[in-house]
């Protein structure tokens, strides 16, 4: 899972219409099998609008997989989901209240994939639901995806039936790990975090980024609480002549984790970091941007919950047509949709009451996070 290999294509793909018409219409193509595994899977509009389109792969005889997240998606019905095993879409919750994959407190099913004939990938931080979706009247909430073909997508698709059939998650083989010219195909690889059973690849291969970087590293992250390791990278990265921009929420559907991570606004400010936030509707995207030409994008946070409890998965993309793209939409939304963030306009965070506020958010969120990982957390 950790190799990069070459695809036939990378794609990004935006929150909004263009993911959902996207995977609308790669299930219409299916022929053989479809996973699709996510956080939060709602019984409204727009879970209908998908599920429609699964059952009706499912009549022309697609093998389908549904794996939702007990927790996350704990709003369906009894109701939804006999309409989901009646089409004959194989369909089961991870991690129900009483069940073997519950005894790891907190562990939970956080990651967004949907994998169509083995081949075809779509992989990011979109849920399912109109929040995502948006409206007439109501924006979608900012997050990404990437969708990948090629060979490789075959190993996705192994983890994907491990997860649902609750089985060890083999090793790669070799011989499903593609060798390609870098210079004329994209080299994608995905990445996982699940630190409860071992994995913590995204945190590694970031992290790795951020100390190799030479010229630039942007962020997109809708919870950004980085623990003294990451601080220290941007802070080391600073040094070096690196240029950090952070892009942060302006409003979120978490309010205490917003103002958390305003409290970490002095150190960014401190390093000279530019600091953007997004006003024109809830953040949700996670997504890295190194020297214009490596991108990781998916489930993964920069905070102790992704790092430490949820199960993420990440695609990391070396292609510089791709990052062209991606460095030419964070242009636009820093200039259109952002407000810039320096020690003259920070009026919401530098008063007595919001620093006090601020503070004991992001402390009280760090004495959490100490008392169920005690030994384990590491990062101050």
């Amino acid at each position: 899972m950790n190799s990069y290999f070459p695809a036939e294509s990378v794609k990004l793909i935006f929150s909004g219409n263009d993911f959902f018409q996207t995977l609308e219409k790669h299930v219409d193509r299916a022929q053989e099998v479809i996973h699709l595994q996510t956080y939060i899977f709602e019984e409204d509009a727009t879970g209908r609008q998908v599920l429609e389109a699964l059952i009706r792969a499912a009549k022309r005889g697609v093998k389908i997989y549904l794996l939702i997240d007990a927790y996350g998606s704990k709003g369906i019905s009894t109701q939804f989901i006999s309409k989901i095993q009646k089409a004959g879409i194989q369909f089961r919750f991870f991690s129900p209240l009483f069940s073997g994959e519950s005894i790891y407190v907190g562990r939970r099913l956080h990651h967004k994939i949907v994998v169509i004939d083995k081949f075809v990938a779509i992989v990011g931080g979109i849920n399912i639901g109109e929040r995502y979706q948006g409206g007439k009247n109501v924006p979608a909430w900012l997050d990404y995806a990437v969708m990948v073909k090629g060979k490789g997508c075959e190993n996705l698709h192994d983890l994907c039936v491990a997860f649902f059939e609750k089985k060890r998650i083999k090793k790669v083989s070799k011989e499903n790990i593609l060798f390609g010219n870098e210079n004329t195909l994209p080299m994608v690889r995905f990445s996982r975090n699940d630190w409860i059973k071992g994995k913590n690849e995204i945190y590694k291969n970031v992290l790795r980024a951020f100390l190799h970087a030479e010229k630039s590293i942007v962020i997109i992250s809708s919870y950004f609480l980085p623990g003294y390791i990451f601080r220290q990278a941007i802070k080391n990265a600073r040094k070096r002549g690196v240029n950090v921009k952070v892009i942060l929420a302006g409003k979120s559907d978490l309010p205490f984790l917003l103002y958390a991570e305003k409290h970490l606004y002095d150190f960014l400010i401190r390093n000279e970091v530019e600091i953007y936030e997004w006003s024109s509707s809830i953040m949700h995207g996670k997504a890295v941007l190194v020297d214009e030409k490596w991108v990781t994008i998916g489930s993964y946070n920069f905070n102790s919950l992704s790092r430490y409890w949820s199960i993420e998965l990440n695609a990391e993309i070396k292609d510089s047509a791709f990052a062209a793209v991606f460095s030419e939409h964070i242009n636009q939304i820093t200039l259109n949709d952002c407000v810039k963030i320096d020690s003259h306009n920070r009026l919401h965070t530098s008063g007595l009451f919001s620093k006090i506020r601020n503070g004991l958010s992001y402390h009280l969120f760090r004495i959490i996070m100490k008392i169920f990982f005690p030994k384990k957390h590491r990062e101050k």
